[in-house]
């Protein structure tokens, strides 16, 4: 396992991170204790949870994997996402992070998280008050790094100025939505991240299923597929007629090269300089084992060309940004 650095920090991690949205729910505690355990013996040290996975299950089961193995672990887990129907069981306040951390800690039964991320952007609390307890955490001990999720450039550039302008902790990483057909970050996110030295985890990298080809235009969805399954999150991003096509593109591409088109899809968001890690999200044992493979796919510049032609530099499926000002010409590079 080539280790990498996250971002400008010391601490190293596997290209691969465990997602574990799966766990605790539509795959059960057995199988997720196999499939973690598997991981971590191929040399994966990265894992990635968070509270509102399966309400809390997901780090319950995460807890029990590690218990023995805490050591070997880089431990990620997230705050901010509703919890509970009161007004503050949600969002990036002091009062609500705080709570978000001692309850992720007594399910994980861990007394400390190596890297917390705010889920998502709180537009009603300011940013020094995040950050000022997010800062907090780090100097109790609680927490050794802190990271961002679905944050935009601009976001996180006033995150950094805040933090520096106040002598705080910085975010050290971000968790952002990115695959080959969901190009966007790299007009503004990724130029900053590797200006700023901020490490690049991201999710997503198999457009949640699609990019496997098992979705075709037309067609109707496989049955227990996630598009199937009226999944909200693939709704709101990823479910576009343009990116099955896409897909079968790719899957063509791949019957030459003797890859699978998820491996090649992995391998090919790994091959980026600027991302640090890529979040796989395995449902069984079998898609571990298929999404571990990436590690041996190499993507060629012919590769490159090919999706370029397919989906172009800071793009999506459905929508071609141009800019003939500053054109985007590779990879946020």
């Amino acid at each position: 396992m080539n280790y990498r650095n996250l971002g400008a920090c010391g601490v190293k991690v596997s290209p691969l991170c465990l997602g574990t949205m799966m766990f605790g729910g539509p795959t059960d505690e057995s199988d997720s204790l196999e499939i973690i355990n598997r991981a971590f013996d191929d040399g994966i040290n990265f894992i990635d949870t968070a509270d509102i996975y399966n309400a809390g299950r997901s780090e319950e089961v995460v807890g029990k994997a590690i218990a023995g193995r805490r050591d070997e672990v880089v431990l990620a887990t997230k705050g901010v996402q509703p919890m509970g129907e009161g007004p503050n069981d949600r969002g990036a306040s002091r009062y609500h992070l705080m709570q978000a951390l001692d309850a992720s800690l007594r399910r994980l039964s861990v007394d400390h998280i190596d890297l917390y991320y705010v889920h998502a952007p709180d537009y009603q609390t300011t940013v020094e008050e995040t950050l000022r307890a997010l800062d907090d955490m780090v100097r109790s001990g609680r927490v050794r790094y802190l990271a961002c999720s679905n944050y935009r450039a601009w976001k996180l550039c006033e995150a950094l100025w805040t933090s520096d302008k106040l002598n705080l902790n910085q975010f050290v990483c971000i968790q952002p939505l990115y695959n080959i057909v969901n190009r966007d970050i790299e007009v503004e996110l990724l130029p900053l991240c590797r200006d700023k030295g901020i490490g690049v985890v991201s999710y997503s990298p198999l457009a949640r299923g699609i990019l496997t080809g098992k979705y075709r235009p037309g067609q109707p969805f496989p049955e227990g597929s996630r598009a199937a399954r009226n999944d909200k999150r693939m709704q709101q991003a990823e479910l576009r007629e343009e990116s099955f096509v896409a897909a079968q593109q790719i899957t063509a591409h791949c019957d030459g090269k003797s890859v699978a088109p998820s491996q090649f899809a992995l391998a090919w968001c790994l091959a980026n300089p600027i991302v640090t890690s890529i979040i796989i999200g395995p449902r069984t044992m079998e898609q571990y084992a298929d999404n571990l493979a990436a590690l041996e796919v190499t993507i060629t510049d012919a590769d490159e060309e090919f999706v370029d032609g397919i989906v172009p530099p800071g793009c999506h499926t459905g929508h071609a940004f141009q800019d003939t000002a500053y054109p985007i010409t590779g990879r946020g590079l």
